[in-house]
């Protein structure tokens, strides 16, 4: 083969290269900047190797190729949940502790979590959190287990979207969260982490942790609310988002 008819497979080939190794990483759960990073760097090093003889560029390619996979195989994988309850629960199940009711005899006091269609914060639906917060105690959250590939080091980020019929400057309920490695029960398994009634309307809340051993390989979120007003109450959630790194 001509030095000649070689450059111009080489020059064929390419383009070809570039595409398949650009088309997997924008695949990749990375940063659009990383992206570009990273697609800029292959073309530069393509670029080298075009002035290279055969031997060197096959080796030098192959080097390359299998150094570009190896880092991203060790690259921390990002896995995103989300949920806005448009179609049903989503696989999320709804837990409570809550107190005996007084004026109802061996009955916990009422509480109930439903989608509904009269609100959301995105789609036509969300889900209502409604509980007799009179005795001055009680959680309601929703639950999901979600099962990792992974029993080491995570991070967990969970956000959603929470709505208050007005807002209020005393402390009716508080927004709370979880995230962890065993079935949330208690009140006391829960972070609050903010305040209901802060703002008349939907507000964002976040809660994240790092799980540094997960033995089962399954991670437990929740959100809900917890009483501190002795009163009857009613919030929505929606959009909920877990992100797994």
């Amino acid at each position: 083969m001509t030095m000649k008819r070689f450059r111009h497979r080489k020059l064929r080939a390419r383009p070809f290269i570039l595409m398949c190794l650009s088309v997997y990483v924008a695949k990749l759960s990375f940063s659009s900047v990383l992206k570009c990073s990273i697609i800029y760097g292959l073309e530069i090093l393509f670029m080298s190797i075009m002035k290279l003889s055969f031997k060197i560029y096959f080796v030098t390619g192959m080097l390359i190729l299998v150094g570009i996979v190896a880092a991203l195989s060790l690259y921390p994988k990002t896995n995103v949940y989300n949920e806005s309850f448009e179609e049903d629960f989503g696989g999320w199940i709804e837990d409570s502790e809550v107190p005996m009711d007084p004026n109802n005899p061996g009955h916990p006091v009422a509480w109930k979590i439903s989608r509904v269609a009269s609100l959301s914060h995105s789609g036509q639906h969300s889900l209502e959190l409604y509980i007799d917060g009179r005795q001055d105690d009680g959680t309601i959250w929703i639950e999901k287990k979600i099962s990792v590939k992974s029993s080491s080091q995570l991070h967990v980020r969970v956000s959603f979207e929470f709505y208050s019929e007005q807002e209020s400057f005393n402390v009716i309920a508080g927004v709370c969260a979880y995230a962890g490695i065993s079935n949330p029960e208690t009140e006391a398994d829960f972070t609050v982490v903010g305040n209901a009634n802060e703002v008349a309307g939907w507000k964002s809340y976040t809660h994240t942790t790092t799980l540094n051993t997960v033995p089962n390989k399954e991670v437990w979120v929740g959100v809900g609310i917890t009483v501190r007003w002795e009163t009857e109450m009613t919030y929505n959630i929606d959009d909920v988002e877990v992100t797994i790194t």
